[in-house]
């Protein structure tokens, strides 16, 4: 008599036949629409929020960090309450990352897979990032997929040029994975699937469990790995706070960012803020601000300032990130604050110039004549300022600017 038992790894990828056309007829459908959702040209905003705020990994963890919920995990709040009674329900219909995974790995076939016996890394990465948000840290949020995705499709909508495209390498790494090993991020890696089967798990005994699923945890076997995975995630949290007290420079962020050591850990490194800025001043962190900064979004005041009726960024952040600002908001949402060099300036030469004055949407700059040096300059009014940088992309010194918008604080 044939043998009729069926595997529940998911390691190696079942034939097609095995599946119903129905299914893949929604999956493709989903990729399809995540790609127009995410294609640059919107000017919904919403748009481009829609597909990394579906993640209850991102939700939740940035709701722990942040102490609040944000409209943006609004949109994770149906698919929580599905995956509750559907186990891993968003990445057997949803998800793009995990459709193009498993087509990678049909690629490779169904040979043997190298990583059929690793551990569930995926559980231990989501409960330390749970772990981490206790302290505000939520330490591997930017492992999410639907974020993974999201930034490989903005960077390839928009015009970037070296090491900029590091933002679309993540969805291709995840693909190299799932060749060499069918199977092995969605069921073993990725902390979204784990984060459902983690959510799925007290209902188990009341749901018929899919013959690929993976085996659910044993119940002592979970309680210890919440206990484990959550406090190395909290003590990796105290560590980045401890660390981040010591690094001498941060960057300029966009309006609304969270302290800076916060920013880097909640930041998903989805692209949507870069994709909806009219100004096209954030780029990413290529690790000149440390290595936890690294794909985070920086400003740069080269050709354009951060404009006064721009809030535009803080609406498509899904992870908390990024504080929503109305515009009544933005001249409090302090960027940094400018330094004027003298020995730059064509004041300082005796040259007239109000240029950066003149700029100046918040009125906070106004030319002083000091009786001491006979010369006229420049002061900046910080209950005023909230750094937008037009006083510094118009300055009309080449090719150093007199007048330079420098973090708060430093």
């Amino acid at each position: 008599m044939a043998d009729t038992t069926r595997t529940t790894d998911r390691s190696t990828p079942p034939a097609l036949g095995a599946r119903s056309w129905r299914r893949w007829a929604v999956r493709f459908a989903c990729l399809a629409v995540g790609c127009v959702l995410l294609a640059p040209g919107w000017s919904w905003d919403t748009a481009a929020l829609a597909v990394p705020a579906l993640s209850p990994f991102v939700a939740l963890a940035a709701a722990i960090a942040t102490r609040s919920i944000s409209l943006a995990a609004l949109f994770a709040v149906p698919v929580l309450l599905i995956v509750l009674v559907r186990r891993r329900w968003l990445c057997r219909y949803v998800c793009p990352t995990g459709l193009l995974a498993d087509l990678a790995g049909r690629l490779r076939g169904r040979g043997k897979s190298y990583g059929a016996k690793l551990p569930p890394l995926g559980q231990w990465l989501a409960l330390a990032t749970v772990g981490g948000a206790g302290l505000g840290y939520p330490l591997f949020l930017w492992l999410d997929p639907l974020a993974i995705f999201a930034a490989f499709v903005h960077v390839w909508g928009r015009e970037v040029a070296g090491a900029a495209w590091l933002c679309a390498a993540g969805l291709p790494l995840v693909l190299l994975i799932s060749w060499l090993a069918p199977g092995v991020w969605c069921a073993r890696l990725c902390p979204l699937g784990a984060t459902q089967d983690l959510l799925a798990w007290p209902l188990q005994k009341f749901r018929r469990r899919q013959v690929d699923d993976p085996p659910p945890p044993r119940g002592w076997l979970l309680t210890r790995r919440v206990a484990l995975a959550g406090g190395l995630g909290a003590l990796g949290a105290a560590a980045i706070m401890r660390w981040l007290n010591r690094r001498p420079a941060s960057p300029l962020r966009p309006p609304g960012a969270v302290a800076d050591g916060r920013f880097t850990t909640l930041c998903v490194r989805c692209g949507n803020c870069a994709r909806v800025c009219p100004s096209q001043i954030l780029h990413p962190d290529l690790g000149e601000f440390g290595v936890d900064s690294f794909l985070t979004p920086v400003i740069r005041y080269e050709h354009e300032y951060c404009l006064e009726t721009c809030q535009r960024c803080t609406h498509v952040c899904p992870s908390g990130a990024l504080r929503r600002l109305v515009e009544e908001d933005k001249p409090h949402a302090v960027i940094g604050l400018p330094r004027v060099d003298m020995e730059v300036c064509l004041l300082g030469e005796d040259h007239e110039c109000a240029i950066c004055r003149n700029a100046c949407p918040y009125e906070a700059i106004r030319i002083v004549f000091s009786e001491e040096t006979y010369l006229s300059t420049p002061t900046v009014d910080p209950s005023r300022c909230n750094g937008c940088g037009a006083c510094q992309v118009r300055c009309p010194t080449e090719p150093v600017k007199a007048i330079v918008v420098y973090p708060a604080g430093q």
